[in-house]
């Protein structure tokens, strides 16, 4: 295999806060599936629990895989993450009827004093129906869907890393309201007949249709941004953009229409439908006898609950595990970057060398800043890997300060095509960035102005860690009212009793 596919192969960028995430979530909704199965539940079978993992399981290869990694060169690449967040990650997961086990699976104190009466609140049930009626939730996703694709949002996802993760919760959250009506997951109910079902998927399909064909058959390139960067795969802006139309109509059509066949099929079989409804009926009867939370508690828990009070111990036990839990993920937030925030900064041929250099965007910070550089023939726009890149900051204005010369390397680098390097930038000023490159007895030198600012010390809130404080004193809000209404509740009553 060549070089370079084996470089893209190994081109994984691992985001930390979001690999936390669903690992967390994984564990707590096994958590509530082994805790169900314990209890004799007959309507989460182990196929639920697989569908569910390999759901967060394709959520992140979609968000860690070389398909996050190139998306901001291959239009391709882009268009496969959205189809895995849209058309794969939401169906599986929710034919893991999630919600019980992981209500379930969450800590007792955290079930009783916030799921549970969230899910039981009102306010919740009538959104949720809002939100899950077929009509609604088709309008939404095309709504979402055909929004992103606009140029003006395109880019501006493409631009920045904070859009561009706002971009994906966008696609995967509308989508599990879409396939939600599809799937319909246990124990909730169908709003309408199941039949509806398949003009309600062919709908869709024709929305699908429509962009794809939007895509496809453009004569220029809809997203600039493809335009300008280096093409990496010997397609040019226009044919890359023509495919990944292509697979958006391919892979929308399977998903949409292969759904709305086996729907089909079951509808026109009577004995089935009848079956289906009855077993609809029977699991939503038997959600209302669900195990205890106490089920399942190791003995340690069981025997402080029995000393100090259970309340007194699952409050505890959940404000550590709370703790712990929120202050590393946002750790794990504010120790991330991310390569979405750089953009092309330079782009010269010398020789037999064409480079391009690409750092974050905008005036350049004293103080270090990361510089990756893409090495390419420039006849067959092969990316050259064997290249050896050294970086040096010179000043423009006849300063004596100099940065010392660093080597760039993909070691560093999600993207395995790029070499990075990280230099100091000493000062505020104007100053000369020189990549020097050799190949065997090839050499070239290029130079990139530079124009650096000041060190905003003050300019980076931790607002992970604020984030954390906020959702803290919210839930204790929360709990502190819960514990008022019910001293009043218990107080009328008792006035009631006492009463002759």
């Amino acid at each position: 295999m060549s070089p370079v596919y084996v470089a893209v192969l190994r081109s994984w960028s691992v985001p930390p806060a979001a690999t936390f995430a669903l690992l967390l979530t994984a564990l707590v909704y096994l958590r509530g599936w082994w805790l169900l199965r314990r209890a004799r539940v007959p309507f989460l079978p182990p196929w639920r629990a697989s569908a569910f993992l390999l759901g967060l399981f394709s959520l992140w290869v979609a968000l860690a895989s070389p398909m996050d990694v190139f998306n901001g060169f291959v239009l391709t690449a882009h268009m496969l993450q959205h189809m895995m967040l849209m058309m794969v990650a939401p169906p599986l997961v929710l034919l893991g009827a999630p919600l019980v086990p992981i209500v379930r699976g969450l800590p007792v104190f955290a079930a009783r004093e916030f799921a549970g009466p969230f899910l039981n609140w009102p306010v919740a049930k009538r959104a949720g129906s809002a939100l899950t009626n077929p009509i609604f939730a088709l309008l939404l996703m095309g709504t979402v869907m055909f929004a992103w694709h606009t140029p003006a949002l395109y880019e501006l996802a493409l631009r920045s890393s904070v859009w561009h993760q706002t971009e994906h919760a966008c696609f995967f959250l509308t989508s599990l309201v879409f396939w939600w009506p599809v799937v319909q997951p246990w124990p909730s109910r169908a709003l309408w007949p199941r039949w509806a079902m398949v003009p309600y998927l062919l709908i869709a399909d024709l929305q699908n249709t429509v962009l794809s064909a939007i895509l496809v058959f453009s004569d220029r390139v809809l997203y600039p941004s493809y335009s300008s960067v280096p093409r990496l795969f010997g397609l040019s802006a226009l044919e890359d953009q023509v495919a990944a139309g292509a697979i958006m109509w391919v892979v929308g059509s399977i998903a949409f229409v292969v759904p709305a066949f086996i729907i089909a099929v079951q509808c026109l079989s009577k004995k089935t439908s009848l079956d289906a409804h009855a077993a609809r009926n029977h699991e939503a009867s038997e959600s209302d006898s669900l195990p205890p939370f106490s089920q399942g508690l190791p003995f340690i828990f069981r025997s402080a609950r029995a000393r100090w009070g259970s309340e007194r111990v699952d409050a505890f036990s959940f404000v550590v595990l709370f703790t712990v839990v929120s202050f590393c993920f946002a750790a794990l937030l504010a120790g991330a970057s991310d390569d979405d925030d750089q953009t092309l900064r330079f782009q010269e041929t010398s020789g037999p060398f064409e480079v391009a250099i690409l750092a974050t965007a905008g005036d350049l910070a004293a103080g270090p800043s990361a510089f990756s550089v893409l090495v390419q023939n420039p006849s067959t726009q092969e990316v050259m890997l064997d290249t050896a890149i050294d970086l040096t900051v010179h000043s423009s204005a006849g300063m004596p300060r100099e940065a010392a010369t660093v080597h760039a390397t993909a070691a560093g680098s999600g993207n395995k095509l790029l070499q990075i390097a990280e230099l100091n930038l000493p000062a505020a000023g104007d100053w000369t960035l020189a990549i020097v490159l050799r190949r065997d007895a090839q050499a070239a030198e290029f130079a990139l102005p530079l124009h650096v600012v000041k060190e905003d010390a003050g300019s980076g809130l931790p607002w992970p860690y604020i984030t954390v404080f906020v959702v803290g004193a919210m839930l204790l809000v929360i709990y502190l009212r819960r514990r008022r209404e019910s001293r009043i509740q218990c107080s009328t009553k008792g006035e009631a009793l006492s009463r002759p």
